[in-house]
């Protein structure tokens, strides 16, 4: 019994810490996971994009292949460490691009039918996929954005202070990952912080 409450006292301070630590594996995966697409388009001459949300992320390639349609985004399924991504529950996402804090938009728009509605009959049309938030192109350029990702704060214990972590994308094609760093995950996240 005293082994076993001793290792629980152990474990119990760490509770904390380890939750900061899921968000900053999951930052640091996303970062890696953009080095590859970012020279895979450089190296292919390919456009790539990447759509992400609150629950997940997904990478995606503009096909050209097909010259009697015009290009279309398809998920990118078959490169290891570009396959669809989900994070796991207990994280906060936000996403700005170009300044603009991409997901608080999303939920102000107002759903105007009770219930969803098939405008597309053509399975075609039913498979198209919605164009990506983030670019990168072959060029090496990719438009300005920023992710944040932090521990849910119903995660955190009364006195913990929450941190986020930040991959920062510029226009020139550089990429910033910064973290933990102090403050709020959706008023502070395009904010200018020091340098490491």
């Amino acid at each position: 019994m005293a082994i076993l409450a001793v290792m629980v006292l152990v474990a119990f301070p760490n509770l904390g810490r380890s939750s900061d630590k899921l968000a900053k594996q999951q930052a640091l995966r996303l970062v890696a996971a953009i080095e590859l697409v970012r020279d895979k388009a450089i190296i292919l001459n390919q456009e790539y994009g990447l759509n992400i949300d609150e629950e997940g992320y997904q990478f995606l390639i503009l096909d050209e292949s097909d010259e009697t349609k015009p290009p279309q985004w398809q998920l990118v399924e078959d490169i290891p460490g570009l396959q669809a991504h989900e994070f796991p529950q207990g994280l906060e996402i936000n996403l700005t691009i170009d300044g603009e804090n991409a997901f608080t938009t999303a939920e102000d728009e107002i759903n105007i039918f009770e219930e969803d509605v098939e405008i597309f009959t053509d399975e075609e049309e039913e498979k198209k996929v919605d164009p990506p938030q983030i670019y990168f192109l072959s060029t090496g350029e990719q438009n300005q954005f920023s992710i944040g990702i932090a521990v849910d704060s119903d995660e955190l214990e009364f006195d913990q202070q929450r941190n986020f972590f930040r991959i920062r994308g510029l226009l020139t094609g550089n990429l910033k990952y910064q973290g933990p760093l102090e403050g709020n995950l959706f008023q502070d996240l395009d904010r200018d912080f020091p340098e490491d």
